[in-house]
């Protein structure tokens, strides 16, 4: 009842750290996400308020150049632009290349350009036959400063117009055409100095074809572009801070960090909880063992027990009716101490194994003495149940560090084990000299062991699915595997090729002896 409200309690438990942590974590994420996103928008704010100063700078630059030439020329007198604005031009208005006085239907009345005679006819050719449909000439407003920003055989044309009422009452147009050209050769580095305390600039076109400045498309998402309103609005400026590449990997590892670290949190949260399930379960697990152990052996003790003291009653009261039953009376008595002592004696050493004590003091000596040993002391046992020991031995076995007490007690419950599970059949003891070691092996002809256990069977407290029957503790084997391993060997386990199981350890030999 106890265990089920504790792993109810597990299982509620266990949900909601879960939960809280994938709350916790989907919220830290997002708390640090929008700091990055505020961090990237308030840099994204400042390069804006940069790009529309720069982008005034340039656009007052040329409507200054535009209101020069509207001031240079008369739209009464068509000859100003040959006899005052072109004296003046290369001085006043440098970025203005070709100046024009155009009708209301589009027809050039007079014009005059500071380029060769090729370009001059190259651009009058194009203003007539492309440029001049760009001009919004069919709603004059008198002195509305107009632009005109179109790309024509791959070259970039700059037009800015202003309508005149002329003293005869026609309105005619003062059209001024900007060398783009010179603009970004000229006017454009001077309006971006580069130093490392500014940001990165440069200036593409509608297909983000690069005009002027670097390439800023490793800058990502902290490029911020800025189109011209009215001049060259077929441009745009755009601005990234000088340490762009740096802000990246910054932002990346950070992305990184900000996903990571939540998941990390709630991974290593989920194993400690999984594995505080484990150890509770495998704790509960261990005490029902435990529980179980003890009910094993105060029933192991108290079997014994009573049969040497009701015996031991009879002979005192002298009720025996015969000298043949006394003696079997002595024999009873003196095989159930036998049982009691190989009893006491495993738990004494399993007690001292739970405890990290019980050190073996090892000795060099034959192996074949110490398994002869224990099988002298079990040998009254196995008389009385019936069953027939065989012991094979290899001539020859090589010296091996041993304590002798410890590999009897090894060698005792190997035998108990053998007799409990192949009933009153003969057992098979055998010890053979390997190539570095020496084998102890126990062969009983009972059910075998099934091969999903093979392993477990030397687990402290592990009974087989044929033990329900049988009496016994579940520490016997353990502390063979314990014993095994202290000698610097193993313990194992086997199914006979003709049935039952072979159950046994190997001891290394000694350094020096012929196996070694």
């Amino acid at each position: 009842m106890e265990g089920g409200r504790f792993r109810l309690a597990y299982l509620i438990l266990v949900p909601a750290i879960l939960i809280a942590a994938g709350i916790l974590g989907y919220y830290t994420f997002r708390s640090a996400r929008e700091h990055t996103q505020l961090g990237e928008q308030t840099i994204a704010q400042s390069l804006l308020s940069v790009a529309q100063q720069r982008v005034e700078r340039i656009e007052r630059y040329i409507v200054i150049a535009d209101h020069t030439v509207f001031r240079l020329v008369d739209p009464n007198d068509s000859s100003t632009i040959d006899t005052v604005w072109r004296p003046q031009a290369e001085t006043q208005t440098p970025s203005v290349k070709s100046v024009l006085l155009v009708d209301q239907d589009g027809s050039v009345i007079q014009w005059a350009s500071r380029g060769d005679k090729k370009s001059r006819r190259a651009f009058l050719r194009v203003f007539r036959q492309e440029l001049v449909k760009t001009l919004d000439l069919d709603s004059p407003e008198p002195n509305e400063l107009r632009h005109a920003h179109e790309q024509f055989e791959e070259k970039s044309y700059l037009l800015s117009y202003r309508a005149y009422r002329t003293l005869a009452g026609q309105i005619t147009y003062i059209v001024a055409a900007h060398d783009t050209q010179y603009l970004v050769d000229e006017v454009f580095p001077t309006m971006f100095v580069s130093d490392e305390t500014t940001p990165l600039y440069n200036i593409v076109d509608e297909s983000n074809q690069l005009v002027f400045g670097p390439d800023l498309s490793e800058a990502g998402v902290y490029t911020v572009d800025h189109r011209f309103p009215t001049t060259l609005y077929a441009w745009r400026l755009q601005v990234a801070p000088r340490q762009a590449a740096l802000l990246q990997a910054q932002g990346r590892f950070r992305m990184r960090g900000e996903v990571t670290l939540p998941l990390m949190s709630f991974t290593i949260i989920l194993l400690s909880a999984i594995f505080f399930f484990y150890a509770a379960e495998k704790e509960r697990r261990l005490s029902q063992l435990k529980s179980e152990l003890m009910a094993n052996v105060s029933h192991e003790l108290k079997t014994p027990l009573s049969v040497v003291r009701m015996f031991a009653d009879m002979l005192r009261s002298d009720r025996v009716p015969s000298e043949e039953r006394r003696l079997e009376y002595l024999d009873i008595i003196c095989r159930e101490s036998e049982r009691l002592t190989s009893l006491i004696d495993n738990v004494l050493d399993f007690s001292a194994l739970e405890g990290g004590k019980g050190p073996y003091r090892l000795k060099r000596g034959d192996l074949g003495d110490a398994v002869g040993r224990a099988l002298d002391a079990f040998r009254y046992r196995s008389e009385q149940d019936g069953v027939e020991i065989h012991l094979e031995q290899s001539e020859d076995l090589p010296p091996v560090l041993i304590d002798q007490e410890a590999i009897a007690l090894a060698v005792i419950n190997l035998l108990d084990n053998a007799v409990k599970y192949g009933g009153q059949t003969p057992v098979e003891l055998e010890l053979t000299a390997k190539r570095s070691s020496v084998d102890v092996a126990v062969r009983d002809p009972g059910p075998g062991i099934p091969s999903d256990s093979l392993r477990q069977v030397f687990d402290r407290f592990y009974r087989g699915p044929y033990a329900s029957p049988t009496r016994g503790s579940g520490i016997g084997l353990s502390l063979v595997k314990h014993i095994a391993q202290a000698h610097g060997g193993r313990a194992w386990a086997k199914n006979a090729p003709g049935g039952g199981a072979v159950v046994g350890f190997s001891i290394p030999a000694a350094r020096g002896s012929a196996a070694a």
